[in-house]
């Protein structure tokens, strides 16, 4: 006597490729999520460093030194660097003195305009202060 061979129904198979798509589609969303929060992240550094090269700066050359930023065109740039912009999707606000404008001005004893940049994207924040007195630059995420 010849014993029944097993298998997988159609059905089981179907039941299969469906749960596998799901998971690629759950994969890609997670990467895509993670990969805007890396570019955000290099943003905040990116400012961050163009700060702290443009104090330098000052202090090198002996007279003021400006990194600028503008709002509308989500760009911003330090003195003898590229134009570097920022992701549509990231909120970005600049606290600073009023005669400064747009822009954190560095002198050449090392002190700045100061003020501060809050950058925002859902729940994810972070905050760049700029010390008036000693012109540092300090970056942290908020909660």
């Amino acid at each position: 006597m010849i014993s029944p061979q097993r298998g997988f129904t159609l059905l089981e198979m179907l039941v299969v490729i469906v749960l596998i798509s799901i998971a690629a589609g759950l994969v890609g969303f997670g990467l895509q999520q993670g990969l805007r929060a890396a570019k955000e992240r290099q943003a905040v550094g990116q400012m961050v460093e163009a700060l702290r090269a443009t104090r330098a700066r000052a202090i090198v050359s002996g007279s003021t030194e400006k990194t600028l930023f503008d709002l509308r065109a989500l760009s911003f740039q330090a003195p003898g660097q590229p134009l570097k912009h920022w992701p549509a999707d990231l909120q970005v606000t600049l606290h600073t003195a009023e005669h400064a404008g747009s822009a954190i001005a560095f002198y050449p004893d090392g002190s700045s305009t100061g003020g501060n940049l809050l950058l925002a994207n859902g729940s994810r924040r972070w905050r760049i202060d700029i010390g008036w007195l000693t012109g540092s630059v300090q970056s942290k995420a908020l909660p």
